[in-house]
């Protein structure tokens, strides 16, 4: 039955007995809501989903409309209301959101899972992380000013971890061993043509070309590289590391076409013709020159032309006294290569060394290698005839701070001096080209492009900017980083897209809808949209941290150091990189790519400080050796708490106190690391902010973007379906299927336990001290002396195709063949428990978990468990079905799946070969592909989720095991071995 509402302004037919909620997820109309769980009634405490019905607030996810209602789900009053839920929600929820090292990052990279991945040596893993968000990481990894390690928390500790030779190390280990490269999507039939071929148009490039695009990039110098090839000495910027990592950039696919300049080779309105989109990364390459007397003087040069020389191989004449003017890297660059060149060098500066631009580190080892730095003053004219021979200078002082924050230099009238100097080289900045502007007809202020924040698109339709014309000189990591995100959105222009998806990205809280019905919007919309709550803390929070010192890279000598272009700075051992990395706190959350309530953030605009009042900051709850309780992150939405009362049964955790000081946990006084319970683990799934964390086996967990994969939990012979979260080529964790037949439930045997990934890579020979690693030739000897009288044993997690495929085996070599199982099928399915009054339990609940919440459901639907006058049975195998519906249970997943294929039970024999898990002793040679105690040979086994095929589980249900990861399979390696 249907009635008639209407709903937002529009008049529909509504489903009776269907609440508001329900109604809008399967219209995909956006709704937002955290503690409403399916398997219950609403619970209603996060007050995020309130709608307006008849001018009345109400939620809706326990309301049911009425005939004629007035519903409106986005009206401002129900944008606001809902957004001062998330905030009051914020205003109490202690914890980072990711790592401030993330937040530093120019480009927004995960920082933190790089650094996790490589703590767990997955270098290449690391690097492909590193790709996600900008190219060049070996490069970066060298002169990077690395801003992340700026916002590191060991600073409150002791010092910064040192992030950018961290980078480093696993960049040069990546390219050293076979790069990481992408996999390249098909062909979009799009084109976009590239100016500029500096570190801004490479990154545009590259995230372009990855996208699926064609694309070709056009640079007017001879190299590709900008700046970086052209503008940084050879001892700080290897050109052969720069050539390496640009191949990992256009072995993607991009066509190049150097010395080709723009309005001079090739017409701009040539391009616009040719390609859908264009990218101008042209950089700022010409230099800004003081308006001095002797300027145009022979001896007087600009930072750029100087060093543009030095990386081409051209000869430079410099005499023995040198001035370079200016503070930033550029300057120190100059001055450290003029002193290479064999001169005395003196950096003349208008402010002081405070204020000076440059990297600590590079002014540090200019004046380790005998730079003298003249502050305070200012050069006003250049004296001489036919070449430099003096410099008149003017000695300054600070005034009040300027737009740069920095404080204005002041002429002190009175104060010139002169000194004598055969050169002056002038390292002041530099401006984008404006004739070339000019001649395109791109608007620009000053010498830079005026382009839309959002989008990079300027003011001539389908023309995007990034790098040093968008903004200004700038590093490396800013160029790339607006590379990046023009790529983005340049992607975003050639699907037509470009208008809704910007209204989308500036104010999401208005496309709700929209945003909620388009999968590649709502991801752009997360990833662009930023929200990070942050945790308010002093060294006083960190008093009790132990203290670790920042490993230190090894420098060149000094003296050697001055008279060659040898790289400075040494690469971390990997020994070194492994301390160094494991001093990192992980400070953001691991539930930062699925928390819920960060996303209504960023979809809300909500901010973190909104609300200022008392803030709860508990003890975070490690206590338990697999799961991890932050009470910090809690906002009270319940699902834990009805999840084990409800649903499981176990009540496990509990609301506590009451009024503001209310937590959920474990009954007062008790830790996690003492509560007893098959589904602890179900706390993570359930949770949306990450107050439930998983601990993992690895050395250091990252805030991962899994990616779930379906299979079969082979624990027993339920047969739970599950998913395996993997990420990067290894397995992180398990977590439920909210569409499974088991509805969802997985206990914690397989989260704990992990058999899944258990698996045997190498032969092993059983010995008086245990059992030898033998090679594979060793073992194939050993297997040839007992194939005589053999017989194949097969385990009953053996899948139905897998003993097809061995029952094959066994007839071409002339082996029995039979298989380890119960008798027993039943005649109830697990589903049924629930529908049932009178149950005989006659199995251990420990031995099957699962069958615990059903029994649950039952209990508060009347039912008790009785050995009289029952409806249905629940008996261990072997058994026989009785007159009423029995459940009879099987511990091996696949003991039906054996039965219905009329396996025997197994044969007597000489020898035996074990295919799967079981650990029984046989009389006879016993070869086991599976750990067996008992074994006489133990042969490699993939494993589980490098397994597939059917099984059929304890209750007759056929399910579908899937090969997760791609390693050998069972006959694989057997044909290998006989």
């Amino acid at each position: 039955m249907k009635m008639k509402v209407k709903f937002n302004s529009n008049e529909i037919e509504f489903p009776e007995k269907k609440t508001i909620m329900d109604y809008m997820k399967e219209n995909n109309e956006h709704i937002a809501g955290i503690c409403k769980m399916k398997e219950l009634d609403p619970y209603g405490s996060c007050r995020l989903c309130l709608v307006e019905i008849n001018n009345r607030i109400l939620p809706a996810c326990s309301t049911y409309p009425r005939e004629n209602d007035i519903i409106n789900t986005k009206n401002e009053v129900v944008i606001d209301i809902r957004k001062s839920a998330i905030e009051l929600m914020l205003s109490d929820h202690f914890g980072d959101c990711i790592g401030p090292c993330n937040d530093g990052c120019p480009s927004k990279s995960d920082v933190q899972g790089y650094l996790a991945l490589a703590a767990n040596g997955k270098y290449h893993e690391a690097v492909s992380l590193m790709k996600k968000d900008y190219i060049l990481p070996a490069t970066l990894g060298r002169i990077c000013p690395a801003f992340c390690e700026r916002e590191c928390r060991r600073n409150l500790v002791e010092e910064p971890l040192a992030i950018r030779q961290l980078k480093r190390f696993v960049a040069d280990y990546d390219l050293e061993r076979g790069a990481w490269m992408p996999e390249i999507p098909p062909d979009t039939g799009k084109k976009v043509a590239i100016v500029g071929g500096g570190p801004a148009g490479l990154s545009c490039a590259f995230y372009l070309r990855i996208k699926g695009h064609d694309v070709t990039l056009y640079e007017a110098m001879p190299e590709l590289g900008g700046m970086l090839r052209y503008g940084i000495p050879e001892y700080r910027l290897p050109k052969d590391i720069l050539r390496k990592d640009i191949e990992t950039v256009i072995n993607t696919g991009i066509h190049v076409k150097t010395n080709t300049r723009i309005g001079e080779d090739i017409s701009f309105n040539e391009l616009q013709k040719k390609y859908d989109a264009i990218f101008l990364g042209i950089g700022a390459w010409k230099s800004r020159k003081l308006q001095l007397e002797g300027c145009e003087m022979p001896g007087v040069m600009d930072a750029f032309d100087f060093l543009r020389k030095i990386n081409l191989g051209e000869k430079v004449e410099i005499g023995q006294n040198v001035m370079v003017v200016g503070g930033g890297n550029s300057a120190m660059d100059v001055a450290r290569t003029a002193k290479r060149l064999g001169s005395n060098v003196i950096v003349t500066y208008r402010r002081t060394r405070n204020e000076m631009p440059a990297e600590e580190k590079e002014i540090e080892e200019a004046e380790e290698e005998g730079i003298e730095f003249n502050l305070l003053s200012n050069p006003l004219k250049i004296i001489g005839e036919e070449n430099v021979n003096q410099i008149e200078l003017i000695k300054m002082k600070l005034g009040e701070p300027d737009e740069s924050g920095r404080c204005r230099p002041i002429a002190c009238d009175g104060t010139n001096y002169c000194l004598d100097i055969d050169n002056v080289i002038f390292a002041v900045g530099q401006s984008s080209d404006r004739e070339l502007l000019d001649k395109i007809g791109l608007k620009y202020s000053v010498m830079w492009a005026d382009y839309d924040k959002t989008t990079y698109e300027t003011n001539i339709p389908g023309t995007f900017v990034g790098g040093d014309l968008a903004l200004s000189p700038s590093t490396v990591i800013e160029a790339i980083a607006t590379g990046k995100e023009a790529a983005i959105m340049i992607d975003v222009y050639v699907k037509g897209k470009l208008p809704q998806y910007k209204e989308a990205l500036q104010k999401p809280w208005e496309h709700l809808d929209e945003i909620e019905r388009d999968e590649e919007l709502m991801k752009l919309v997360l990833t662009y949209r930023s929200y990070n709550h942050w945790k308010k803390v002093t060294e006083e929070d960190y008093k009790d941290r132990e203290r670790l010192n920042r490993v230190k890279t090894k420098n060149l000598l000094v003296e050697e150091r001055i008279i060659t272009f040898n790289e400075v700075e040494a690469t971390f051992t990997e020994e070194e990189a492994i301390k160094e990395v494991n001093r990192c706190m992980s400070c953001g959350c691991l539930d930062s790519f699925e928390c819920k309530l960060r996303e209504c953030a960023k979809l809300y605009n909500a901010k973190q400080d909104q609300y200022i009042g008392e803030l709860h900051t508990d003890p975070i709850d490690d206590s338990h050796s697999h799961i991890i309780l932050d009470n910090n992150k809690c906002i009270l939405c319940g699902r834990c708490v009805n999840l084990t009362h409800e649903i499981i049964g176990e009540g496990l955790i509990d609301n506590l106190n009451r009024g503001f000081p209310t937590k959920n946990g474990p009954p007062s006084g008790i830790q996690m690391g003492e509560v007893k319970g098959d589904f602890i683990g179900s706390f993570v799934d359930i949770c949306p902010t990450g107050a439930f964390a998983s601990t993992t086996p690895f050395v250091k967990n990252g805030p991962w973007d899994v990616i779930s994969k379906p299979t079969v939990c082979n624990n027993c012979g339920i047969g739970c379906e599950m998913n395996i979260d993997i990420y990067k080529g290894f397995a992180i964790n398990v977590s439920s299927i909210d569409n499974s037949w088991n509805y969802g439930l997985v206990c914690d045997k397989p989260r704990f336990d992990r058999t899944w990934e258990k698996n045997i890579k190498k032969p092993m020979k059983k010995s008086r001290k245990g059992f030898t690693e033998i090679t594979l030739n060793e073992a194939k000897s050993i297997i040839d002396k007992h194939k005589k009288n053999l017989a194949i044993v097969l385990a009953p997690d053996v899948t139905n195709d897998e003993a097809i495929k061995l029952k094959e085996f066994s007839e071409k070599h002339g082996f029995k063949i039979g298989a380890v199982f119960n008798e027993g099928v039943s005649t109830a399915k697990i589903t049924d428990i629930p529908k049932s009054k009178r149950i005989k339990l006659d199995v251990s609940l420990s031995d099957y978990p699962l069958l615990k919440p059903f029994l649950h459901i039952a209990k508060k639907q009347g039912a008790i468990l009785t050995n009289d006058s029952y409806e249905l049975a629940i008996l261990n195998a072997p058994a026989k079905p009785e007159k009423v519906p029995t459940l009879i249970m099987h511990k091996g997943l696949n003991e039906i799946g054996l039965l219905e294929l009329k396996f025997g039970k197994v044969p007597k024999a000489d020898n035996y070969l074990l295919i799967g898990a079981m650990n029984k002793k046989f009389k006879g040679f016993t070869i086991s592909m599976g750990y067996n105690e008992n074994a006489d040979l133990i042969i490699p086994i993939p494993a589980w989720i490098s397994r597939s095929g059917k099984i059929v589980n304890t209750d007759g249900r056929e399910l579908e095991v899937k090969k997760i990861f791609d390693d050998m399979s069972i006959i694989e390696i057997l044909k290998l071995l006989f």
